[in-house]
């Protein structure tokens, strides 16, 4: 029979596996603001959007319902075939006015500290750069020719 003091420990040792378990395991925080994303795209008024591999950034508003996040979006019909969406602003520099470039390699790069990002396969992770986060992503819904993008 084991010393009781061996039960205790071994309580305390499964409850800090508990607490790592559920705290260990963090998403990717975002380094970028919240702030509101209301935008629906009509696909056959924007045709380049349908070829996969294909990007549209979206800086100002062209209505007054048109919310595009903290520093643009900049939306990806992925190599998957499907869409995403991002906030424009890079995760490193943090800024409204510091936007990522898309790329002839199809990367998203930042013209400030350089950081490179993937964003044909709907991820938005770092490549290269001093950046550690992903690029912001909104949430972008398909719904016959539109895409509604939201956060």
């Amino acid at each position: 029979m084991l010393p009781q003091h061996h039960h205790t420990i071994k309580k305390i040792e499964l409850g800090l596996l508990f607490l790592a378990l559920l705290f260990g395991c963090a998403t990717d925080t975002s380094t970028i603001p919240l702030a509101p994303v209301s935008l629906q795209i009509n696909l056959l008024q924007v045709t380049n959007l349908t070829a996969i591999g294909a990007t549209e950034s979206y800086i100002t508003a062209s209505t007054t319902s048109e919310e595009l996040g903290y520093g643009g979006l900049l939306v990806v019909h992925t190599l998957n075939d499907t869409y995403c969406a991002f906030d424009l602003s890079c995760s490193y520099e943090a800024l409204q006015t510091v936007r990522v470039e898309v790329q002839s390699d199809l990367t998203a790069k930042c013209p400030v500290c350089g950081s490179v990002y993937r964003i044909m396969d709907g991820t938005g992770w770092p490549i290269s750069g001093p950046s550690r986060h992903k690029l912001k992503q909104y949430h972008v819904y398909p719904d016959g020719n539109y895409l509604d993008i939201t956060n």
